[in-house]
């Protein structure tokens, strides 16, 4: 994958108004991480996600998901390779502008994590304060998020208070409030219901919606396939999407060449129409003579067949 120029950089910030970049977001570039204990948890993995973009990031327990997010949130440094979000080679960035550049991504997990002896309201407006924002652009912000999750009747209660889908519709306010160009969600339906995991995805798919780019770590493959959105498939730290789909492509191409073949065998014409063979003239061509030879010998053969009988 290419490098990200300064030039590519302000390309992308000239796209703002309105208009489809379509510009990759997060860039793996042949990335491994290695851990002193000798563990590979990301090997050779590459994949880019394009801005605006739904994607599932799916894998069983130790399959390097969750090292996948620590390296994007810069928790983690790859061992080798290249990583780019948001245009920004994050190997470069300085540890001064840590917290600066994870502005630009939310995050919530499927342990909530919220402040018990905050309302709901101060646990999103927190968010907010350590941006040093103003109290009326705090205001403004956590009523208006507040609402889109459907939580404006609970402001005032503390997180004891509320259901385990409540809960979770918090931290996700909490995530957005500041308008990320990114949201991962790591196992975000882990503990709840189907009634409020199908809930929690809804609002994931209307912030998608909005703009924002939404990774969506998890287990959970039937979810995956009832969104209808890409995967990322890690298993022990490497991507097999794409071997899964080049087998899913060869094995469709098998059984399309079986039914042709079967369809040759079975039917020659698909139509069911009369087969019209040509045959030479010649052989359907009698002349009179033969045909005339051939009535009196059937009417010779009858009177002698009469005869017999009297």
């Amino acid at each position: 994958m290419g490098q990200y120029t300064k030039e590519k950089q302000s390309e992308k910030k000239s796209l703002y108004n309105n208009e489809k970049r379509n510009l990759p977001i997060i860039v793996f570039d042949n990335v491994e991480k290695k851990y002193h204990n000798g563990v590979k948890a990301i090997k050779n993995l590459s994949f880019q996600i394009e801005e605006g973009e739904f994607v599932f990031l799916m894998g069983s327990s130790g399959a390097g998901k969750s090292t996948l997010i620590k390296l994007i949130l810069l928790e983690e440094t790859p061992t080798s390779g290249k990583i780019y979000v948001n245009a920004h080679n994050v190997s470069k960035i300085k540890k001064t502008q840590v917290q600066r550049y994870r502005r630009s991504i939310g995050v919530f997990f499927q342990d909530f994590r919220l402040l018990e002896k905050k309302t709901v309201f101060q646990n999103v407006a927190f968010a907010m304060e350590i941006t040093g924002a103003s109290k009326k652009e705090i205001t403004e912000k956590v009523n208006i998020t507040l609402s889109l999750m459907g939580l404006s009747g609970k402001k005032n209660d503390y997180p004891g208070q509320l259901s385990g889908g409540e809960q979770q519709r918090v931290a996700l306010a909490r995530a957005i409030v500041n308008g990320p160009d990114i949201l991962i969600a790591d196992e975000p339906t882990g503990n709840l219901d189907p009634e409020n995991s199908a809930e929690i995805m809804s609002l994931l798919k209307m912030i998608n919606a909005y703009g924002t780019t939404v990774l969506v770590a998890t287990h959970e493959q039937q979810m995956a396939e009832e969104m209808g959105m890409r995967v990322i498939m890690l298993n022990h730290g490497h991507d097999i999407s794409k071997e899964k789909t080049e087998e899913n492509v060869t094995r469709k191409e098998e059984v399309t060449e079986n039914q042709e073949q079967t369809t040759q065998i079975d039917s020659p014409d698909a139509s069911n129409e009369p087969v019209q063979v040509e045959v030479p003239v010649s052989a359907i061509n009698f002349n009179a003579s033969s045909v005339a030879d051939d009535k009196n010998q059937i009417v010779t053969d009858s009177e002698t067949e009469v005869d017999e009988n009297a």
